[in-house]
This record gives C-alpha cells, structure tokens and sequence, in this order.
C-alpha cells in the first residue's frame, strides 16, 4: 500500500515539475517568437486586438507545455488519470503562484485584476492538463495491463479453440499462458 502512495507522488510529482518548467519555457519563448498579429489591432481594435493575441499565444503554450505531463499520467495514473491530472494542475498552480503572493515587493504591485487574471490562468492550466490527459487516455493501447477487461477478443464465444489455430504461412504460432 505504502508503494502505491509512493508512486502516486512520484509520478505527480514528476509530472507537475515538467509542467512548470515546460510551460515557464515554453510561455517566454512564444511570446518571443510569435508573429506580431495587427490585424486583430485593426479588426478589434487596439486593446482588444492585444488581448487576443496574448490570450492565444499564452494558451497555445500552455497547451504545448502540458503534453510531456499528460503523456506521463495517462501511462502511468490509469485508470483515475484525470483527476491526477487536476491534482497536479493544482499543485503547479499553487507552486506557480507561491513566489509571487510571499514576496512583500511584489503585493505591493499587485491589484484585484491581477490576482483574477492569474486565478484565471491557473484555472486554465488545470483544465488543460484534464483535457490532454483524457485525449491521451482515449488513444488505442496495444499493452495487455491497460485494456480494459471489457474488450472481447474475436474467437471469444465462438467455439473456437485458439490452440488450434496456426499461421496463414503453416508455421507454428506463440501460445497465450
């Protein structure tokens, strides 16, 4: 039992950690690199236009820095990957927001548009972990330990003993145990 919760934290743990640093990468990196959109500035005008470019290129990180993590639970956590998924969204929001809100220096600057603004992010970063980790746990899995125990093989029921079946080319076939 003890190796089970051990494993748990490891692996969120783990996974939590390459989120941060991933995403912490990823959003300075993109906001480097991406294109300058003004259309949206002429379409929206200017503060709507910024908005949406800021808003889209921080979510495309976030969405790009969160499948390493995902990948990881959706192998490691079945069958309850999602909710690992939100326990481990939490504990990055609350590490990504713990400097910021211990620091007096930073308080100071900060007003209750802030503090939505990053309520809102770290809302976002959750779901977005959900999300990629349910999609990767809706991927076809060739390993026996994770299908599910309701998948029927074809000469289930059908009268047909397995061991009696040999290869297209006559050669003799690997028998299940």
């Amino acid at each position: 039992m003890l190796r089970h919760y051990v494993k748990i934290v490891l692996v969120v743990g783990l996974a939590a950690f390459l989120y941060l640093a991933f995403a912490s990468f990823l959003v300075g990196y993109s906001f480097a690199v991406a294109p300058g959109l003004e259309f949206l500035e002429v379409t929206f005008g200017r503060l709507w236009g910024s908005r949406l470019w800021a808003h889209s290129v921080h979510a495309l990180a976030m969405l790009v820095s969160g499948i390493p993590s995902a990948a990881i639970l959706s192998i490691a956590m079945r069958p309850h990957t999602v909710a690992f998924a939100a326990l481990t969204g939490f504990i990055a929001a609350v590490v990504a927001l713990t400097d910021p809100l211990l620091r007096t220096g930073a308080l100071a600057l900060l007003d209750s548009a802030d503090y939505v603004h990053m309520g809102i992010d770290s809302l976002k970063g959750i779901l977005i972990l959900m999300l990629l980790t349910w999609l990767l746990t809706k991927l076809p899995s060739n390993y026996a330990m994770q299908r599910s125990s309701r998948v029927v093989t074809p000469l289930a029921g059908s009268g047909v003993a397995e061991d009696s079946l040999g290869s297209a080319s006559g050669a003799p076939t690997a028998r299940r145990r």
